[in-house]
């Protein structure tokens, strides 16, 4: 009897000490940092009927809408190879299409030139030389390459989305994790009551000006949960510390339009 209550205690102790631990996790990359945190559960005393699986995960990340490209290569591009690998490039035999797509966030818009070989017409050479500093775009590539295995030709596409950037891109000087830590520190109190099956992707834009200062804060796509999208807006431009605004390549000052996105993963 004595051994079995040992060892009850023992399982009810390290079941404790595992419902206590949050797990932390940070992505930190040169442009983009990524702070997630994993709540296992709470004290299940305070809060008996919580189910660990309802617990989302709540994102936080600012950056670029999507991958980057400096502006002055965009004003040089001349084929699809210079939006494309190498090495996928080498496998297409013909090009059946090639779009250049003006985006709206992530929606296609009636901006666009099409031409069919690998080459950028005169048209999709203009319209890409006409796009300014946090432009979104789509290159749609459709194409036929050769099959490894059978040698015949088989369908493809590539789809890069990219966002143009300026030479030299807006930063926080103290840093990105320490502007992810001071949102998610402010926001915890309600992120961490939120549904998992309500929250969604939020998007929240924002431009760094050449002062240095947040500007033109809006909300493009919500998490779900109002309160949250405006306390989000609220905690961005009142966030402590500096921004160094954007430069051109002349080396002047430029606006930057950057993405908060918060909630869960999503486009």
């Amino acid at each position: 009897m004595k051994k079995r209550t040992i060892i009850f205690s023992l399982a009810v102790t390290i079941l404790s000490l595992t419902l206590g631990f949050i797990i932390w996790n940070e992505v930190i990359t040169d442009q983009k940092v990524a702070l997630r945190y994993e709540p296992v559960a709470f004290n299940t005393q305070a809060e008996p009927n919580i189910n660990v699986e309802d617990i989302p995960d709540f994102f936080y990340s600012i950056g670029t809408r999507f991958a980057v490209i400096k502006k002055t290569d965009i004003d040089k591009a001349r084929s699809i190879n210079d939006f494309l690998p190498l090495k996928q490039t080498q496998k297409i035999e013909n090009y059946k299409s090639v779009k250049v797509i003006i985006l709206d966030d992530s929606k296609q818009t009636d901006l666009r030139e099409t031409g069919n070989t690998a080459t950028l017409n005169a048209a999709q050479i203009k319209l890409l030389q006409s796009t300014k500093h946090s432009t979104n775009i789509l290159i749609r590539a459709d194409y036929q390459e050769k099959n490894k295995d059978t040698n015949e030709l088989q369908d493809g596409y590539s789809t890069p989305y990219l966002t143009i950037v300026p030479e030299k891109q807006a930063v926080y000087v103290n840093g990105m994790d320490a502007l992810i830590n001071y949102l998610k520190e402010n926001s915890k109190e309600k992120t961490t009551i939120v549904q998992k099956d309500k929250l969604q992707p939020g998007k929240l834009y924002f431009t760094v000006n050449k002062k240095g200062n947040i500007v033109n804060a809006k909300i493009t796509a919500t998490s779900g949960y109002p309160s949250i999208d405006k306390m989000m807006i609220d905690l961005i431009t009142k966030a402590p510390g500096q921004w160094e605004s954007a430069n051109n390549y002349k080396g002047e000052k430029v606006d930057q339009e950057l993405v908060f996105s918060f909630g869960i993963i999503g486009c």
